[in-house]
């Protein structure tokens, strides 16, 4: 990159971290009460409780969550993902809302720090790479709405990169950790589970599988068989209500389609990317980093359900394209990854359809096409 083009990319950042910054740093006491964070603290104290069966049960947790949030929030809110998400908001439950609230965002900064400090020992960029990492991560705003909601995608991103270390170093410890949280919400865990089939790493997926089961079946605890089913009863509703917000490609089309197809060609539509992905990932998986690049962008571009900040995957293919561009296997991915942060701040303020989706299929072609360019004059060069 240019001096001058690197002077802007930091500006940008700096600017981005300013706003972040502004926004969360704001934020009004009603709109923590009214947060995500409320319905995950209520699940929680239901379970400190002894009461795990009623966290899908909304004639009970919705007062509950009226009482705790001073009538702040919407009590049809659903509590709609597997009980073992609910387990790291437990300890919070002994503190009062807001101040668990805030606790919450420490441990999600930390988290977020966490899983870009493994990033860096697993696949390094420099010395300098993992400051600007931390900026420009920080600066995403995907991050401006996690903080914001004191939402779970920290645990995510985390989940994420374990299972990327799982997969570059074969260690199965790693991707059942992995699989345990990336699982919390499933949609995004089958494209790492490919890169693993892929390169044939039959331990480390059979450990992931397993870890992917344990928290998908622990709404077993919320009722045997009857919590179970009421947990994807409560996540196809509100997948149904929202996917208009989404920040994957469904988002962009559903507004332009009636009823329930939104729903329906969603999840064609991730199946379709998932059967490609494996097709690709088995056929040209010596080119393991283009391929793990690609497989972390399909798993939120063609995620049924992604909310804004759960765009803070985005980190991982984010940090395999810089290692791409220093195998000289792409140019500077800085430019679409700026483009895609603008087009998230358009979407946080709940356009007609969601742009960020759109930049990133253009990126995405974009730079495949640059990749398979110089893989065809340098395919040993690139190819790892």
């Amino acid at each position: 990159m240019r001096a001058r083009g690197r002077r802007l990319t930091v500006a940008a950042v700096a600017a981005f971290v300013i706003a972040g910054i502004v926004v969360v740093g704001h934020q009004s006491s009603l709109a923590r009460r009214s947060a995500d964070f409320t319905i995950n603290y209520s699940a929680a104290l239901l379970i400190r409780e002894g009461r795990p069966q009623a966290i899908y049960q909304r004639d009970q947790l919705g007062p509950l969550m009226l009482r705790l949030s001073d009538h702040a929030i919407d009590p049809r809110l659903p509590f709609d993902a597997p009980l073992a998400l609910a387990l790291p908001w437990v300890p919070l439950t002994f503190l009062p809302l807001e101040l668990a609230f805030h606790v919450w965002q420490i441990v999600t900064l930390g988290l977020l720090l966490l899983a870009l400090m493994l990033m860096a020992r697993w696949l390094p960029l420099g010395h300098r790479a993992l400051p600007l990492a931390i900026a420009a991560l920080l600066a995403f705003p995907a991050s401006w709405a996690l903080f914001s909601e004191g939402q779970s995608s920290g645990l995510l991103l985390l989940g994420a990169v374990l299972l990327l270390g799982a997969w570059r170093h074969d260690r199965w410890w790693m991707a059942a950790a992995g699989a345990l949280l990336l699982g919390l919400k499933p949609q995004y865990l089958p494209a790492y589970l490919i890169l693993l089939g892929a390169q044939r790493q039959w331990r480390t997926l059979a450990a992931a599988l397993m870890g992917a089961v344990a928290a998908g079946l622990s709404p077993l605890l919320a009722g045997g068989v009857n919590g179970l089913l009421a947990m994807v009863w409560s996540a196809l509703e509100a997948g149904q209500g929202v996917v208009r917000y989404n920040d994957s490609l469904i988002g962009t089309v559903s507004p332009l389609l009636p009823g329930r197809i939104p729903t329906f060609l969603g999840f064609g539509l991730w199946a379709l990317a998932l059967a490609a992905l494996a097709l690709a990932a088995f056929r040209w998986r010596a080119h393991a980093i283009g391929l793990a690049a690609l497989a972390t962008t399909v798993a939120i571009l063609f995620s049924p359900h992604a909310l804004p900040y759960d765009t803070v995957l985005l980190a991982v293919p984010a940090w395999l394209s810089f290692v791409l561009h220093r195998m000289k296997a792409i140019p500077t991915p800085a430019s679409v990854w700026l483009a895609v942060a603008f087009a998230v701040v358009v979407d946080l303020g709940s356009p007609f359809v969601s742009l960020a989706p759109v930049v990133l299929l253009a990126g995405l072609i974009w730079y495949g096409r640059a990749y398979l360019r110089r893989a065809q004059d340098r395919p040993t060069a690139i190819a790892a």
